[in-house]
């Protein structure tokens, strides 16, 4: 798995929900417990990060696995990308986070503008 992490940035409204699917491409992803977070800056570990979703739905969203296909779909929603405001910032997508047998799949800048009111 060479190439590890995927580099992919990615822009929405503050406030909205925001859903992107990742391709899995010849990985077995059976059995991977999985974790994608918005931190302030790459090198922060305080916890908990500006975002934080896993397969448990919460609040913010949630991440759906489908090993078949082989995808994982994260989403998150309005109470996740609204306080966010506007701005970019780091974000990954992680594998057995907190494990020796941890992988950031993908990871870059998220990244969240102001929509105007209708």
């Amino acid at each position: 798995m060479t190439g590890l992490p995927a580099a992919a940035n990615f822009v929405t409204g503050a406030g909205g929900t925001w859903t992107q699917t990742f391709q899995m491409d010849g990985v077995d992803i059976t059995g991977l417990d999985w974790e994608f977070v918005i931190r302030p800056q790459a090198v922060d570990t305080a916890q908990p990060p500006l975002v934080k979703v896993t397969p448990t739905e919460t609040a913010q969203g949630r991440i759906i696995v489908d090993t078949v296909a082989g995808t994982v779909q994260v989403i998150l929603t309005p109470a996740a990308t609204g306080p966010l405001g506007k701005g970019a910032r780091p974000y990954a997508l992680w594998s057995n986070p907190g494990l020796p047998t941890a992988i950031p799949w993908c990871a870059g800048i998220f990244n969240t503008t102001l929509v105007p009111a209708p």
